[in-house]
Parts: C-alpha cells; sequence; structure tokens
C-alpha cells in the first residue's frame, strides 16, 4: 500500500467544492505526431488531457483543457467523456476533475519495481533512527520523481509527496542519479535540461555542473546545500540494482546546518550508505530466479 503520510483523504478530496482553474499558462505538453510509425496519437493525447490537471488545477472547464492541450474542444470532450465513462475523470457543472481511481495506474509502476516491496520498512527504520524526513526516487528524463516519502518535518517550499518531481541538477537525488548514467545518456541530459536559478547559490553553469556530478559520483553521495532553498540541505546515495546500476536514490533531508557540515555528513551518512545497502541487497535477492 502506497504510503504518503501528506496525502490528503481521497473521499475528502472528490467531495470538496470544486476550486477555482489556475489562470496560469498550461502545463500539459501539447500531443503531437511521433516519427515512429508505430505511435498512437490517440493514447498521447488521452495522456495530454490527464497531464492537464495538477495540484494549481484541480477543476477545468472544456475550454481549459482545450486550451492546455492543443486539443480542439470537440476533441477534448471525447476525450473527458471517456475518461469519465472509465471513472479516470468526473464531473461537476462545467468542471470536469480527476479521481482517486487514477491512482491505481501509479500504483501499477510502484508494485511492478522490485525494489518497492522492501524499501518501505527500511525507509521508517531509518526515519526512527535519525528522525529526520527521508525519501527515495527515481530519475525521469530531465527530473526526479518520489515514489516513496516519510517526512518528519516540513522544509521544503513547496508540498513534496510521493509522484511529485523536483530538477534534478540542483537536488543532491538528482546528482546521484545522474551520476549513474552512461556519458551518452548524461550528454543527452545535458543537451536537453533546463537550468534555471532557483536561490542565489543553484549551480547552473553545464560545465560546473557536470564536475560537480563526477565528484560525487566518485564519492559515492551527494551533498546539496541551499539549492532549492536558502535553508534546506540534502544528503543522498544511490541505491543499486544486482548488476551494480543505479536504480534509485536514498536522501535525507534537514534544515540547512547551523552545525559543521563535516560532522553532520559524518553522523548521517554511515546509516543511510547501510539503508541503501540493505535496499541493493532485498532487490538482489528478489531477482534471483526461483529454485
Amino acid at each position: 500500500m502506497i504510503r504518503n503520510r501528506n496525502n490528503a483523504n481521497p473521499k475528502a478530496a472528490a467531495n470538496r467544492s470544486v476550486p477555482q482553474a489556475d489562470p496560469s499558462p498550461p502545463t500539459a505538453s501539447q500531443p503531437g505526431t511521433a516519427g515512429s510509425r508505430h505511435f498512437i496519437g490517440a493514447i498521447a493525447k488521452g495522456l495530454a488531457v490527464i497531464r492537464a490537471f495538477g495540484e494549481h488545477a484541480h477543476a477545468l472547464t472544456l475550454s481549459q483543457v482545450a486550451e492546455r492541450t492543443g486539443l480542439t474542444r470537440a476533441g477534448a470532450r471525447r476525450y473527458l467523456l471517456t475518461l469519465q465513462e472509465l471513472g479516470y475523470a468526473g464531473q461537476n457543472g462545467r468542471h470536469f476533475f480527476l479521481t482517486p481511481k487514477l491512482l491505481s495506474l501509479g500504483y501499477a509502476y510502484l508494485s511492478s519495481m522490485p525494489l518497492w516491496a522492501f524499501a518501505e520498512p527500511i525507509l521508517e527504520s531509518l526515519v526512527e533512527s535519525l528522525g529526520e524526513t527521508c525519501s527515495l526516487s527515481v530519475l525521469d528524463d530531465t527530473e526526479i520523481v518520489y515514489v516513496l516519502r516519510i517526512p518528519v518535518h516540513h522544509i521544503l517550499p513547496i508540498r513534496v509527496t510521493v509522484g511529485s518531481r523536483l530538477p534534478a541538477y540542483c537536488t543532491s537525488m538528482g546528482r546521484v542519479l545522474l551520476g549513474g548514467l552512461t556519458d551518452a545518456q548524461l550528454k543527452h541530459y545535458f543537451a536537453h535540461a533546463e537550468f534555471r536559478s532557483y536561490v542565489p547559490r543553484t549551480v547552473t553553469d553545464p560545465a560546473r555542473l557536470h564536475r560537480i556530478i563526477s565528484a560525487d559520483r566518485a564519492k559515492g553521495y551527494s551533498w546539496v546545500t541551499g539549492e532549492m532553498g536558502q535553508h534546506i540541505a540534502g544528503l543522498s546515495v544511490p541505491v543499486h540494482d544486482p548488476k551494480g546500476r543505479v536504480l534509485a536514490a536514498l536522501n535525507i533531508s534537514v534544515n540547512r546546518p547551523l552545525t559543521n557540515e563535516k560532522r553532520l555528513i559524518a553522523k548521517l551518512l554511515p546509516k543511510l550508505q547501510r539503508a541503501a545497502e540493505q535496499m541493493s541487497a532485498s532487490v538482489a535477492i528478489s531477482d534471483r530466479p526461483p529454485r
């Protein structure tokens, strides 16, 4: 069962009054056509309709969905009504909204991860030992995606839950995951990622980031402080699959330390590495063929 102690009750969320849609620019990628003859445009457009909704767009009108996806009103209506008939969307007057059933799609991914079955109790034990917020994430294109998180303190300037995304380049988990890429994959990342400054300390120079990622890979961990927010620090280590590839990143987040940075890392790192080793070992055992 997915644990997310920040999540609101799905039934309560479904029964709340319809909020006003965010007037900000569209957030969903425009559905286009791909070069492959195997590409099914209808699926791409349906997913674009789902992605049109978000934290600041809980409910949208037909016109707003069409604007955010680049679809015609007639096309958007067909996709919305199909999602509604399948139970993934609902309607309240002129507004459409997503339903909790959509979580089943995300759970299908999580439950298919070999790591998922073993990671939660290890993460819970780590949180109890350290008394700090701990998370597990994977890399998806240029962003990290939280697949497990147990918060102790609310320290990030944004609400982070399972499924939340953050840029990889300015987070310790992201740098650990980027360090697990091949040279070709890392080159592709730098060619497509966008680097913006969140605070004055945010590193956005690609050459400098490349050096930092290489140094972190050699150390076996990443420590990032004050790059997403002035009072936020994160320490992350890799979790490996049986072939030694980086499968995920394990993280502890703390308020920006007032104590000596080296002492804090020396205190936290051994326990973080031990937990990551336990997760890696669990994945290796689950990957063995049955006798």
